[in-house]
Parts: structure tokens; sequence; C-alpha cells
């Protein structure tokens, strides 16, 4: 919003000429507000699926997002100029390149912003605890934030969160539940008894069975046979508590 708010005074690719403020600034807001939605999803789905094994993560992984999008995105750009009065475009391309232009100058610095909060958050320290505490000792009050989140008992034992899209999927022996949370806060609220392994995973500390690895990939393999990959800058931590 803020971004679109700066665009929308500002008015850059002529749109400062061809429209008034309150309409400019509608059209920016309403532009950037639906291509970061589409920029975000994209940039989720290339970090689940090939987030460890893209050199130089924190700029090939916004970048690819932003380039999965810019078809789509393109799109939204070509309706809001038809109906806001600037008019249908003449060249696409050349919106198009504008447009991968923007997607990709808003993705690069959000992202890697983002990861370095939740790299700070994962070890804000250095102090974390090499090994994880026994389920027992969890903080009561945070297990119990979470366990509130549920909509019901929790169904057998607790092996692992996963984030897909902004949901998380609770996997326990008993099967998966998807509940409306952010990994950030079950990671915090369950920090007793498991950690982050990886931006989209979390894993209870005895449902651990093995470590694995293939080539630069590495992986935790647990009782239910469930393979969970192990981010790049959350090794060296797993390492240190003995994961790995």
């Amino acid at each position: 919003m803020g971004v679109g708010g700066v665009l929308g005074l500002i008015g850059p690719f002529g749109t400062y000429d061809l429209l008034p403020l309150l309409p400019r600034l509608g059209y920016w807001l309403a532009v950037v507000s639906l291509n970061w939605a589409l920029a975000d999803a994209g940039i989720r789905r290339v970090e689940a699926l090939a987030g460890d094994r893209l050199p130089a993560p924190r700029v090939s992984v916004p970048l690819l997002g932003a380039l999965i999008v810019s078809v789509p995105a393109t799109g939204v750009v070509v309706l809001a100029n038809g109906l806001s009065g600037i008019g249908w475009p003449s060249f696409v391309a050349t919106l198009y390149g504008q447009v991968l232009v923007l997607l990709a100058a808003i993705s690069l610095p959000v992202y890697a912003w983002a990861d370095l909060r939740e790299t700070a958050a994962i070890a804000p320290s250095g102090t974390q605890e090499r090994t994880p505490s026994p389920p027992e000792k969890a903080d009561a009050t945070g297990l119990a934030l979470f366990l509130a989140r549920l909509p019901g008992p929790l169904k057998g034992r607790l092996l692992c969160l996963e984030t897909q899209d902004h949901y998380l999927a609770v996997h326990t022996t008993g099967g998966t539940e998807m509940i409306l949370c952010r990994m950030e806060d079950a990671a915090r609220e369950l920090g007793a008894i498991g950690r982050r392994v990886h931006r989209s995973w979390w894993v209870a500390h005895d449902a651990v069975e093995a470590a694995a690895r293939d080539g630069q990939r590495h992986y935790l393999r647990l009782v239910d046979g469930r393979s969970v990959p192990v981010g790049r800058s959350f090794r060296p931590d797993l390492k240190q508590a003995g994961w790995l």
C-alpha cells in the first residue's frame, strides 16, 4: 500500500499527465496491491519447490517468482488502463517490460527484508539451546495458544507444520488439518518442542528419525516416512543442535 501510494503521487510511466491525483492514487494502489498478491504467490511457490537449489536465493527466488507471474500481472495493468480511462495499450510488449521491472523492483527488497527478519527470529542472540526440550517441558502457555488454533483436539502426535500459501498444514500421526496461521507465530508458540528447519517447515524434535542428504540438499526423515527439506540458512543451527 505504501509503494502504491508513492507511485500514485509521482505518477511514473506517464500516469502523472494522464490521470488526476485521486484517480491516479486509486489506479496505482489497485495495480500494486493486485500484482503484489500475484508476486507473493509466485515467490512462495518458487521458494517451496526450488528455494534451496537456486543460487543466491535472496535474488533468484523473488526474480523468478516475479517472472512467473509477469504475464497475468500485465493483464491486470491492461485491464486497469482500460477501466481508468488511460486507454487500451497499443504495445503490449513494452507494457510487459514495464510491469516486469516494477514487479522485480518491489519483490527484491520486500523478500530480502522478510528473509532477514525470519533469519534474525531463528537465532536472535545465538543462545538457543542445542538440545530441544522434551515435550513435557514445553512452555505451557505457548502450547495452549497453538492448540487453541485447532478446530478440535490434536489428532495423534504432532509431527510437523507446513506452510501452504497463507495457511499451515498441521501434520500429525492422525492426519492433516489446515489452519489459518503464520509459521512465525506457530514456531514461536511451539519453540520448546521443535524447530524451524525451512522457511516453509517446522518439525517436532521427537518426530525426527534420521537425517539424509542428496548432493547439496539436506532432508529430515520423520517417523511417518515423510522427507522434510532443510533450508540452507537453517543448517548451521540444526547442526549445532545435533539434528544433522
